[in-house]
């Protein structure tokens, strides 16, 4: 399916492009200069032109200095033709201009990177987009060493433009090793301080535990249907309470982790509130006791199969109400949309503000449906032989989420980028872990029951479905890491055949456009109002709508630089 989906897309800017890091500093010339020169020297063939990256406050200067910016378009262009046309998206009308007979000449006379000082040459990044004439030449550019030195000339796949994170491109590449292991304790010590969080809510689910801690509720606990609401429901009420923190801190983490693309960075998240999740969710709240009883797990590791054979019933009933209150509440909440429902009450009733939000489109928030979707995964697998009363449930909430968030994707969502089924390998592996996890503890029921034939017998499914994972890896996992060449070559061909090259390439500079990208967001005055993004070829001059973007690239490249 990911090949299907590579094969039939249109032509992707990202399979032409690679993202070069590492680059390094020369006092003689520029960092433009140094990439032009060594893929002019060793990819002559393929080698098409490229794509600075300029530092996030320079970039922010020029979404300030909007004005200013068609300022300098005016002297340039002989003239402009101004008129109105209806916009079919607000009923209105908007201000449209013509360009007629761009300097685009004169702009890059006065532009060229070779004359910068060297206080204007500091504002570019160690980082570029390098663009090549074939898709086979940017994958073996992106997965072959380009130095001796491997932190020099770092080189892989670019992401899709909408997908690029433009803020990290900054980061020095030396730092990001550095900054993973910092986010790698920085998240480990943040799930070990939210175990006190979660052996509180764990204690409430034992009456003699609350009893000792609070003595007054004594009585109040005699009445069965309190008991039933102070310990089987209220301790998973709170539990969700304090894992909605979880998701923006991993978000955060990941930021700090120095990701190049929105989908790497939200996958990485994912990952983490996922093994979050799975730790301080299941394990913490099936192994009873203390904060300590429950660190002692570490030195007792093969006991852990015959622990969860005897404390993963005990918490059914827990697990069976988290499932109500977490799954099914937690599609309610995604149908109404409740927190922007929220934001649009303030917004009109209290604030009373009748502009409408310009940034109101939402993306699906993988990063705390899947890790949720995979845990009610292993609590079907690891409860089915235990207490198979919590199946019912969970196959209510399998059907339900298929249709709320199949409703959801197609009509809510808008998708800004694809990342063909990146996230699949995370739901595998969490599914063969599930089911593996769900073996063992069967061999240590079946032990239990002093049954040694039944748990010999379940020892050979374990080693099958480690094998069966062996084989998906070698003969799947691949295709999510690199791009098969004989697929790259063939849609070469067609390309070349079909005529569509030339097309490709003048598009390749304008979607990596750093400064494009962040000009389309900016909110002109009415005097330079601009009906819709109107995206041209770099080779178009004469557009019939709005100010030609290659025109507005040359224009903002040259205040970037003054």
């Amino acid at each position: 399916m990911r090949l299907a989906h590579i094969t039939g897309s249109h032509p992707n800017p990202s399979h032409f492009t690679v993202l070069v890091r590492g680059i390094p500093w020369s006092q003689d010339h520029s960092y433009s200069k140094s990439v032009e020169s060594f893929f002019s020297t060793y990819y002559p063939d393929t080698y098409v032109d490229h794509q600075m990256i300029y530092r996030p406050s320079t970039v922010h200067k020029l979404k300030k200095d909007a004005k200013k910016m068609y300022r300098i378009l005016r002297p340039v262009e002989t003239e402009y033709v101004r008129g109105d046309k209806p916009c079919y998206l607000c009923g209105g009308t908007a201000h449209t201009f013509k360009l007629l007979q761009n300097g685009e000449d004169s702009i890059r006379s006065q532009t060229s990177i070779d004359e910068l000082h060297p206080t204007q040459i500091e504002k570019e990044c160690p980082a570029a987009f390098v663009f090549f004439k074939n898709r086979y030449a940017a994958v073996v550019a992106a997965q072959v060493l380009q130095s001796s030195n491997p932190m020099l000339w770092v080189t892989q796949l670019a992401p899709e433009p909408h997908d690029v994170y433009w803020s990290n491109l900054g980061i020095p590449y030396k730092q990001v090793w550095v900054r993973k292991i910092v986010v790698l304790l920085i998240a480990l010590a943040f799930v070990f301080v939210f175990l006190f969080p979660v052996t509180l809510v764990q204690g409430l689910t034992h009456p003699h535990v609350l009893t000792r801690w609070f003595p007054q509720i004594k009585e109040v606990l005699k009445l069965q249907f309190l008991n039933r609401l102070v310990t089987g429901y209220l301790p998973s009420v709170i539990l969700i309470l304090f894992l909605y923190t979880v998701p923006p801190i991993m978000m955060l983490l990941s930021r700090i982790e120095g990701n190049v693309s929105r989908s790497d960075r939200k996958r990485s998240a994912c990952i983490k509130v996922l093994y979050f999740t799975i730790w301080n969710v299941f394990f913490v709240n099936v192994l009873s006791g203390s904060f300590i009883n429950q660190m002692s797990i570490f030195s007792q590791i093969k006991e852990l199969p015959m622990m969860l054979a005897k404390q993963v019933p005990t918490q059914a009933t827990f697990f069976t109400t988290y499932v109500l209150s977490s799954g099914w509440a937690s599609l309610a909440f995604e149908l109404i949309q409740l927190f922007a429902l929220i934001c649009n009450i303030l917004r009109r009733f209290i604030l009373r503000s009748k502009k409408e939000p310009t940034n109101i489109a939402l993306t699906f928030p993988h990063h705390t449906e899947i890790p949720r979707l995979l845990l009610f995964g292993l609590l079907g697998f690891t409860l089915s032989i235990l207490a198979p009363i919590i199946l019912p449930f969970l196959l209510v909430y399998f059907f339900l989420a298929f249709l709320v968030y199949r409703n959801q994707i197609l009509h809510v969502y808008v998708t800004k980028y694809e990342s063909a089924g990146q996230f699949w390998p995370i739901v595998h592996n969490a599914t063969i872990f599930s089911l593996v996890l769900t073996q063992v503890i069967a061999v240590a029921v079946l032990a239990m029951k002093k049954s040694p034939m039944a748990s010999g017998c379940t020892i050979p499914l374990i080693i099958i479905s480690l094998l069966f994972n062996e084989y998906c890896r070698k003969r799947f996992s691949q295709v999510f890491k690199r791009n098969p060449a004989q697929v790259l070559i063939e849609m070469d061909r067609r390309d070349e055949q079909w005529g569509k090259e030339e097309g490709i390439y003048n598009r390749l500079r304008s979607e990596y456009c750093q400064l494009a990208y962040i000009s389309r967001d900016l909110t002109i005055s009415k005097d330079f109002s601009v009906a819709g993004p109107n995206r041209q070829s770099s080779t178009d001059h004469n557009s019939p709508q709005g100010v030609n973007e290659n025109s507005l690239k040359q224009a903002t490249e040259l205040e970037l630089r003054q």
